[in-house]
């Protein structure tokens, strides 16, 4: 099946612009006091294995801890200015998180036979990073400002991890790394805004939301501005703003209040499924521009992408995991095809 990203950002439009228009009913107050002390451990794990696949964007894994509720610390000294310095999520009466993470993604071309990459083809790169993450949110709105801080090039290590992975699973390891990206330091500051717009139960446990989101990210790795929404159902859903594949300011969301099955006292578990879109008009990508202040290989990359997915998540106490099918619409010119990944998270709450 083929996805282009003309229809990606055509089924996003379609959805904010038909549910955008729908406005909740005045609830009851709900308590958040535990919501609030509740920060969330999670480990991603990204590969091209689930598609059938060893190319593209092959391999991606991310460690991240988000805290619970800062709101106090920042009431004072330095960290009241700090707080106040910050674009868009220091707004009052909001909850506030801090989160970082770890993370490693690895890139190689469709061809890794070869000890000489065919030049047309996208070339090997690895990027390990820590990200440092800001988030203001309401039951409704979740505001994310967040920098990226590694590196490109052989002391990402990406061809160490991938060569230890291909022997444990008794595989060809790639051929072509001499021919990788060179060092590069990168910086990606990034900026994303969630809606949770539509959030109806039908009875006591079956529910549904939308949550869109529009962000942008301004840096040598990649500059890019994107748009989506992801679509949930199911029975006692998370009351929070969804987990997200592996990308900038895409940390898990922690609980926003107390019906979350992660910390309610009346039920502990929950199954769902989703379906989601994302559309980037992309500026500068790395990992087929190549490096940025030395001659590297490089492919004529395409301004614009898009992912569509789906999976399901389950919840059960404070563990939750879920599975997500992804598929990527053709990044530069000469690739032969879309690239598709799974997606696995689990996270736990404290």
């Amino acid at each position: 099946m083929k996805i282009h990203i003309r229809g990606v950002l055509a089924i996003t439009t379609a959805m904010v612009c038909a549910l955008s228009a729908v406005r909740a009913d005045e609830e009851p107050a709900v308590p958040v006091e535990r919501a609030r002390n509740a920060p969330v451990f999670t480990l991603y794990f990204e590969n091209d294995y689930f598609g059938g696949e060893d190319q593209h964007y092959t391999n991606g894994v991310k460690l991240s801890w988000v805290t619970g509720d800062l709101t106090e610390w920042g009431q004072e000294g330095w960290r009241k200015g700090f707080v106040e310095s910050l674009p868009f999520v220091n707004e009052p009466d909001r909850q506030k998180n801090l989160g970082v993470s770890l993370g490693q993604n690895i890139y190689t071309p469709q061809d890794t036979s070869l000890a000489v990459p065919d030049p047309t083809d996208r070339p090997y790169a690895g990027w390990s990073y820590l990200e440092f993450s800001f988030v203001s949110k309401t039951q409704r709105v979740m505001d994310t400002v967040a920098i990226q801080v590694g590196i490109v090039g052989p002391h990402s290590y990406a061809e160490d991890t991938q060569r230890i992975v291909h022997e444990w699973m008794n595989d060809s390891v790639p051929r072509g790394w001499d021919s990788q990206l060179e060092d590069e330091l990168g910086v990606n500051l990034i900026f994303e805004r969630k809606w949770r717009l539509y959030a109806r139960s039908f009875g006591d446990t079956l529910g549904i939301d939308f949550i869109p989101h529009v962000g942008a990210s301004l840096g040598n790795v990649q500059t890019y501005a994107n748009a989506g929404g992801m679509v949930r159902a199911g029975f006692n859903l998370p009351s929070d703003f969804g987990v997200d594949l592996i990308r900038g300011g895409g940390a898990t969301s922690t609980p926003v209040d107390d019906n979350d099955p992660r910390v309610s006292t009346r039920r502990n578990w929950s199954f769902f499924v989703f379906g989601g879109v994302d559309g980037r008009a992309v500026g500068r990508d790395i990992f087929l521009d190549g490096n940025t202040f030395r001659d590297s290989a490089s492919v004529d990359k395409k301004n614009f992408v898009g992912d569509a997915y789906y999976g399901f998540g389950v919840i059960l106490g404070t563990w939750q995991l879920t599975y997500t099918e992804a598929v990527r619409t053709i990044e530069f010119r000469g690739q032969d095809d879309q690239s598709y990944f799974g997606s696995v998270t689990l996270s736990k709450t404290f």
